[in-house]
């Protein structure tokens, strides 16, 4: 049977998946170094757990702590009160008459402590894990939202930040409960231990030599989870992925005018099959080494309980003893197996949360400050044999370019599709980083300043600009927020772009939510959003604008008159052009041809129709469809 030629298509299994994902991802890769880490690295890890409760809610963490310490201390006055009562009883029927009330009201108020105690931290922790997790969850935010935008085109930071996001979420919070529970149990197990002590040593050893099974199964069982974790991480976007392509407004229409539904929904199935799969067969793995665990420590637990009925027939031990020994085995057993519990928690905790650290400690060179720079003025901007190549491509995207773009001039860069020309933009823009060459402003290098002060300078409104689900006056201030004349310059913005005639049709007008995601919300037009996000440019008012196919949405007559007002709407501002209309940069003051990434041609349009060269063959192309159809 011939190769299916749609890679990926209806027939691809889910094992099939998850070989080509496991050939592009090593996960020994990420796994070994994490796994085979030394003891000493785990309390840096720990405290940086604590620091972070500690930051996200102090007064919070500090009850939980104490609830933890009280609970734990009162466990360990329950085993000895009911000791005391156990010996007052068998004093009274041989007519001692022991403290019987006493007793009894001391094991009542010890257990009403360490009752009200584990509730009300049950409790605290709900508020308390929340707080982390908001804390937690924003320093990936900031790293997501400042570090360079090139990280972007590189699956390895998706696949960090994937897990960085749901590990911020419940790790840091897992970490800290695990060190407060094994703080909580090791208190207990002191007490008790030392309770059970004077009853009885040998008991304690059995007991705490019955739960290292536990424990190694427990370190074996947080390893597993942890491989499969990081497996699942490529493959977990793609479902995801898919998961929102089915559920979004943007993709919708597409789908059923295509009928992918069907397609998309068995890919998503595929992926999920073979996620289940690897989740049973981890399950069973944690399994199989927690039963292996479980029973070499109950068999050793049985050992201790017949030794005690032993002792007690041979009369080494008292009644009385016997049953504070009985309870104390019991108690002592259930706190081992909460510090046990405890720290496993911590060292699968670890495991995972060093996905969190390395991410959040990622540095973020273009990180600009709470509050944007005012923009600078400059005279030339400049980009001087700049060379660029996205991280998942062999070719690059840009060869040896160099323009300049200076204050009042409408600069226009023109090529076929994939030619460069909005790469070029964004590195101009301080986006990306040229791999060659640099861009100056005003002859100075501008990756030797502040990212954010470059960026302060530049207003970009992209082809694929942004709908904010958010109020029509906020979509056109986000331009610059901090502005302090915001009313007025956002009416005169909107003015400036056409939309505010549009704006002000709406119930709400400037107040009115755009978009249909959320209650009252109003769509626009694909032309009358284009229109917002170009008022979003002119708010900003920042001396250098990138006009990336700025009219792709309007109707022939608002693109024309949008053109010709270019050079008094941004008057005086440096403005560079990317349209695929060659009708509408004619008018610039110098055009760029770009071809395969490089520039190929240059000058005003008279000079590059009487060069008869690439842009005169476009043009003409161009003009002759044109005329083609106003013939038809």
């Amino acid at each position: 049977m011939p190769a299916d030629p749609g890679a990926g298509g209806a027939g691809t299994s889910g094992a099939e998946i998850h070989r080509s994902v496991s050939q592009r991802f090593n996960v020994d890769e990420v796994l070994l170094p994490v796994t085979q880490r030394r003891v000493r690295q785990l309390p840096s890890l720990l405290l940086g757990a604590v620091r972070l409760s500690w930051d996200a809610a102090p007064r919070l963490f500090l009850v939980s702590v104490a609830l933890q310490a009280l609970g734990s201390v009162a466990l360990a006055v329950q085993l000895l009160a009911g000791k005391q009562l156990l010996s007052s009883l068998v004093a009274n029927r041989q007519g001692g008459g022991g403290p019987l009330a006493a007793d009894l009201i001391a094991l009542t108020l010890a257990t009403a402590v360490a009752g009200f105690a584990g509730l009300a931290r049950w409790e605290m922790n709900q508020p308390l894990a929340e707080a982390v997790g908001r804390h937690a969850m924003g320093k990936v935010l900031d790293v997501a939202a400042s570090i360079d935008l090139l990280a972007y085109e590189t699956p390895e930071f998706h696949d960090r930040l994937q897990r960085a996001t749901v590990n911020a979420q419940s790790r840091p919070m897992q970490m800290t409960a695990g060190l407060l529970s094994v703080g909580g149990s090791s208190i207990a197990v002191g007490g008790i231990g030392t309770a059970l002590l004077l009853i009885q040593p040998v008991f304690v050893a059995i007991v705490v030599l019955a739960y290292i099974p536990v424990w190694l199964a427990t370190v074996n069982a947080s390893k597993v989870l942890y491989r499969w974790t990081v497996e699942q991480t490529e493959r977990d976007r793609r479902r995801l992925y898919l998961q929102a392509v089915l559920s979004r407004k943007e993709e919708a229409k597409e789908i059923r005018g295509y009928a992918l539904a069907p397609f998309l929904r068995r890919r998503y199935e595929e992926l999920y099959d073979a996620r289940i799969r690897d989740l049973n067969g981890m399950v069973r793995r944690r399994m199989i080494a927690g039963l292996a665990g479980t029973l070499a420590t109950s068999l050793l637990t049985a050992g201790a309980l017949v030794m005690l009925v032993w002792m007690v027939h041979s009369r080494h031990i008292s009644v009385a003893g016997a049953g504070a020994a009985a309870a104390g085995l019991v108690v002592l057993g259930t706190q081992l197996r909460g510090l046990t519990s405890g720290l496993g928690q911590l060292y699968q905790s670890s495991l995972f949360i060093e996905d969190f650290n390395s991410f959040v400690a990622t540095p973020s060179p273009s990180a600009g400050p709470a509050e944007e720079p005012a923009p600078e003025p400059f005279a030339v901007l400049r980009a001087e044999t700049v060379s660029f190549t996205y991280p998942s491509q062999a070719r690059p995207s840009l060869r040896d370019v160099t323009i300049e773009v200076k204050a009042g001039e409408v600069v226009a860069l023109v090529g076929e599709n994939g030619s460069g020309k909005t790469t070029l933009a964004k590195v101009m823009a301080g986006l990306y980083r040229p791999d060659q060459g640099r861009v100056t402003c005003d002859g100075a290098d501008i990756a030797l300043g502040d990212p954010a002060a470059h960026r302060s300078r530049c207003a970009v409104l992209f082809q694929d600009f942004v709908h904010y689900q958010l109020s029509a006056a906020e979509n056109i201030f986000l331009g610059r927020w901090s502005r302090p004349d915001r009313r007025a310059a956002v009416v005169e913005a909107a003015r400036r772009s056409g939309a505010d005639q549009s704006i002000g049709d709406l119930d709400e007008g400037y107040g009115t939510y755009l978009g249909p995601e959320f209650f009252g919300g109003v769509d626009l037009s694909v032309g009358q959003w284009q229109r917002v996000a170009l008022a979003r440019a002119f708010y900003r008012d920042a001396p250098f604008v990138i006009l990336d196919e700025p009219t792709a949405s309007l109707d022939p007559r608002s693109e024309a008159d949008l053109f010709d007002r270019v050079r008094q709407l941004l008057r005086g501002k440096a403005v560079l052009l990317i349209s695929h209309r060659f009708s509408s940069v004619r008018n610039a003051d110098r055009i760029y041809v770009l071809h395969d990434g490089r520039v190929i041609e240059h000058g005003s349009h008279g000079e590059l129709m009487a060069r008869e060269g690439k842009y005169s063959e476009l043009y003409l192309l161009q003009a002759a469809a044109f005329a083609g159809a106003a013939g038809a």
